[in-house]
């Protein structure tokens, strides 16, 4: 095919333009895909966070009911028949405060059954140090975040005093440190049910039910399910965290025009590359349509070019894009915490998608970069480009 041959010859001919057109879409390749691993990663994270951190639906009062539910373990029962429920946990929580010696923290106190609360929010895979499980083993066990054990000052082993307004102080010896790796570290203290029922002088109610479903994705169907078949509120995390998934659709779209622009600016310079290549090779043009080549073949030896300039560009821009992800993956680049709910580094997922989405577009516009240089050549009058200086 001498169409593939004669554009060949025309990119070896200025080297220089060459490189500089392939390092053009290379870099924008690497950029965006770069830039992808680490959005892809950002928001799985986020979700990850948003998903595993909370129950997946929280059935609590409706708002005339006031602020308990009462014959709750009736309630779990007629949950747990749900389709697609996995399990359900209640809670009483109240804002307490905790006393180590000198040391005084506000707390949310978090009345429990630690088994069922296992089930629903794997607490014991937070656990860094001690046993979740130790709670179902005393009445007078408590849980703490990292971050208040050390605003405390305590350890295992040590007894701290519970005082909530009303009600006597109660002393709880710490059987176990979670770190979830978000901002609740600072002020979540786990203690039995029965025991915070006690304190709280709440027998025989719990503040809310926490329901973890198979398919996160269908708590909603799931929550007004539940709705209809019983007087309580239902709220998923879906629309409990609305906002952040909002947040998170209208950034992809911010992104992805980001994306376009970075790809149109990388199509520009294949485009001056080859613009650059016509007006050079006017004459040559010319006496191949002298010879009888067509109009259309002129213009298939420019679109070659242009794949080639892409393709070539497209395939350095995945090696440079996956060794640079890789080495910010490694690096661990820090994050603040308080912005991105507890996310300490950035989180780095590479995925085949990513280099496939970003080696299509940038080919595709590549190649309609060349589509004007290639018309130009085209049109060319074939004496005037022989003549022409």
């Amino acid at each position: 095919m001498f169409e593939f041959t004669i554009a060949i010859r025309h990119i070896n001919s200025r080297r220089r333009h060459t490189f500089f057109s392939l390092m053009a879409v290379a870099l924008a390749v690497s950029t965006i895909i770069v830039l992808m691993s680490m959005m892809t990663g950002l928001q799985e994270e986020l979700l990850e966070i948003t998903i595993e951190n909370a129950p997946h639906i929280v059935i609590s009062p409706q708002s005339e009911d006031g602020d308990e539910l009462h014959l709750y373990k009736y309630l779990m029962s007629v949950i747990s028949e749900k389709e697609g429920v996995v399990a359900v946990s209640p809670y009483l929580s109240g804002q307490a405060a905790l006393k180590y010696k000198d040391n005084a923290e506000g707390v949310l106190l978090k009345g429990i059954e630690p088994e069922a609360e296992d089930h629903v929010m794997h607490v014991s895979e937070d656990i860094v140090s001690g046993s979740f499980t130790m709670l179902a083993l005393t009445g007078h066990g408590i849980v703490l975040g990292d971050k208040l054990a050390d605003n405390l000052e305590v350890g295992l082993g040590d007894n701290v005093e519970a005082i909530y307004p009303g009600s006597n102080k109660r002393v709880f010896k710490v059987v176990g440190i979670i770190n979830t790796g978000t901002p609740i570290d600072e002020s979540i203290a786990y203690a039995r049910l029965g025991t915070l029922q006690e304190l709280f002088r709440k027998n025989g109610v719990v503040t809310s039910i926490g329901v973890r479903v198979f398919d996160p994705y269908q708590a909603e169907a799931i929550a007004d399910s539940i709705e209809t078949d019983t007087s309580a509120d239902a709220a998923s995390w879906l629309e409990a965290n609305r906002e952040i998934l909002e947040l998170l659709n209208t950034q992809r779209v911010f992104i992805w025009i980001f994306y376009a622009l970075i790809y149109i600016i990388a199509g520009f310079g294949i485009a001056n590359t080859l613009v650059t290549v016509v007006m050079d090779k006017k004459k040559e043009i010319g006496m191949l349509m002298a010879m009888g080549v067509s109009r259309r073949s002129i213009t298939s030896i420019f679109l070659i070019e242009s794949a080639v300039l892409g393709a070539f560009g497209v395939i350095a821009g995945c090696i440079i894009g996956y060794i640079a992800s890789v080495s910010i993956g490694a690096y661990q680049l820090e994050l603040p915490s308080e912005m991105y709910l507890g996310l300490e580094t950035m989180p780095i997922t590479i995925l085949a998608s990513n280099f496939f989405y970003a080696a299509t577009f940038a080919f595709v516009l590549n190649v309609l970069a060349g589509v004007y240089p290639a018309r130009r050549a085209s049109r060319l009058d074939p004496v005037e480009s022989i003549e022409g200086d």
